[in-house]
């Protein structure tokens, strides 16, 4: 799962990645509030410096765990000299210590999977029809709610899967898998 620091996500028990665009928004956000935040800006830069040339190689050479597993080291590198047994006077860098102690192992899954994203962007992109449709609506009760998201969920399975959602409604099947084998067939 690829969520937020939304803490209520912690408690579902399977692998998590934690999004590093909350993360760096978070950060930028309150080095912009705390522009003479020494420690926090020595901070920031420490966690930049470690995610530049992981981005790079993301660029270049996708999510690939084989190219991406190579980082390891460096984030053990950089947990000993920037988050372990560090002392920080600044509340802020203070914060982003606690975080980044609280998530190690949500923060980073991303290096040792193969083609696990860093970021919730595509999760949040697939719930922006949720908030639009609660704009238009202005009542979003439980039983609508319940409906919607189910269509959603399968609409977007099938927009990822590169399946016709509309085929895939009037075909009057329930499984996609077996939607699918029969579509093939025709």
């Amino acid at each position: 799962m690829i969520s937020d620091f939304y803490a209520g996500y912690d408690a579902v028990p399977c692998a998590q990645q934690k999004c590093w665009v909350h993360l760096i928004r978070d950060m930028n956000d309150d080095l912009r509030e705390a522009p003479f935040d020494a420690e926090l800006e020595t901070f920031v830069l420490a966690v930049k410096d470690l995610l530049i040339p992981i981005m790079e190689c993301i660029q270049r050479y996708g999510l690939s765990k084989k190219h991406l597993q190579k980082f390891k080291p460096d984030v053990e590198q950089f947990y000993r000299q920037t988050i372990v047994d560090k002392y920080y006077r600044s509340d802020l860098a203070l914060k982003y210590q606690k975080r980044f102690i609280r998530y190690r192992d949500s923060l980073f899954t991303f290096l040792d999977h193969e083609a696990i994203p860093w970021h919730n962007n595509t999760a949040e992109g697939a719930i922006r029809h949720v908030a639009k449709q609660r704009d238009i609506s202005m009542i979003f009760s439980a039983p609508v709610t319940h409906d919607y998201l189910r269509l959603l969920g399968i609409r977007q399975t099938c927009r990822f899967q590169g399946k016709s959602f509309f085929k895939f409604l009037f075909s009057g099947e329930t499984d996609l898998e077996h939607f699918d084998a029969r579509t093939r067939k025709r």
